[in-house]
């Protein structure tokens, strides 16, 4: 075997390897950008609403730590947590109980669900209120004389005022006292916001930290 066919034989697996290697960065920038364009032109298409990336950055900036920061918490660069930010990557759950405790929130917080149906009902509308502000509102009832199973035909009635919708609004409740009590003390805190007790931040602060938040909402 001579030099020159050697020398054949490197060139063309140097060739190769960089036609890989480009073809690596090309499929890299194209998902990037298919990614980025997806998010951005079809928010309404995310069925789940806020995706786990954009909830760490959400409550990231709400902590006021930089990706470096995070990053360093965790042992991961800033450009692996932007990766995770952008939806490019999805954490596992190991490193998303890292990210949560690094982030100081109940791992609830970032979850994807399988936490029980109660827990996962109550991060689904957690978020939807963080992202859409005010499309829920949860007020408390108190218990009158009439008796609905006595009366098929009993419509609830509500105190209008400015802060309702046009229309009438629909009740729904939950036959579960799990649920019903979790409910009860959102509804406690959201009234706290309303009434000016307490700024936004401490009821985002409630809801990423919920349920070990869940004492505060009677006090």
């Amino acid at each position: 075997m001579t030099f020159a066919y050697l020398r054949c034989e490197y060139r063309i697996l140097r060739f190769y390897a960089n036609v890989n290697s480009f073809r690596k960065i090309v499929t890299f920038f194209l998902r990037f950008y298919v990614m980025v364009w997806y998010n951005k032109e079809n928010p309404a298409k995310r069925v789940n609403g806020m995706n786990i990336g954009e909830k760490i950055k959400r409550i990231r900036q709400h902590r006021r730590m930089t990706q470096k920061e995070l990053g360093e918490l965790v042992d991961l660069s800033a450009n692996r947590i932007a990766q995770y930010e952008m939806g490019y990557r999805v954490p596992k759950k190991p490193l998303l109980n890292q990210i949560a405790e690094a982030l100081r929130v109940s791992p609830l917080a970032l979850s994807d669900g399988g936490n029980g149906p109660a827990n996962d009902i109550l991060e689904q509308l957690f978020w939807l209120d963080e992202e859409q502000p005010g499309v829920i509102k949860l007020v408390l009832t108190e218990r009158g004389t009439a008796r609905y199973n006595a009366n098929p035909n009993l419509t609830l009635r509500y105190d209008d005022n400015d802060e309702w919708p046009p229309r009438c609004p629909t009740a729904m409740c939950f036959n579960d006292t799990i649920l019903d009590e979790f409910l009860r003390e959102w509804a406690a805190v959201q009234q706290k916001l309303l009434g000016g007790e307490i700024t936004q931040e401490e009821y985002f602060e409630w809801k990423i930290m919920w349920p070990d938040s869940a004492d505060i909402a009677c006090k």
